[in-house]
């Protein structure tokens, strides 16, 4: 009986230990000043932060800025930034830069005609269309240095042009260029 118990014990343990460790924690958003971004943000543009999130054992360490909005002439950005917090953190980049977007942008799942992926400088991109909104956009994925497993950040961004108009290819490398990133704050 004192062995039933024992086992009854450690099982009762050993569930509410791997309840705890598979817990995950989630990045929370909440709107900032730009100019506390880490993401070179144009003025019109609404800025947002998330928590710092670890992983198992606290020995990675995460977050993500974004800043967005639409210009006077109806041109959406969105500038997203993901940094690994220490050199013992990094992220993976198993997406192809389609998948990347379709997961960074609010209305990816109605993301079109996606074109062949282009490569410029640093960064590839790929031209969609944007059919909640009927608009079409171009939009990239920048890695950062290479650590460990992975990247130490992964930067992205998308334009998209008003309904009615298109993107100029001669701005995918303009856009690209113009998203920059600025020092922590200590």
């Amino acid at each position: 009986m004192r062995l039933v118990a024992s086992l009854a014990c450690l099982v009762a343990l050993l569930t509410a230990a791997g309840t705890a460790v598979g817990q995950t924690q989630r990045y929370t958003w909440k709107d900032m000043d730009c100019r506390q971004s880490r993401i070179v943000a144009w003025s019109g543009l609404k800025c947002r932060t998330t928590n710092v999130v670890t992983s198992e054992g606290n020995i990675g360490a995460f977050r993500q800025w974004a800043a967005f909005g639409t210009n006077r002439d109806g041109y959406y950005v969105h500038m997203f930034f993901w940094e690994a917090g220490n050199t013992y953190s990094y992220l993976s980049a198993d997406q192809t830069t389609a998948d990347f977007l379709k997961w960074m942008f609010e209305h990816g799942k109605t993301i079109a005609q996606v074109s062949a992926v282009t490569h410029y400088s640093d960064a590839d991109y790929v031209t969609f269309r944007d059919d909640k909104d009927g608009r079409s956009c171009a939009g990239f994925r920048r890695l950062g240095k290479f650590q460990r497993g992975g990247y130490d950040s992964v930067t992205g961004g998308m334009v998209c042009a008003p309904a009615g108009k298109a993107i100029a290819a001669s701005d995918i490398p303009t856009f690209i260029d113009n998203v920059r990133l600025q020092a922590a704050a200590d």
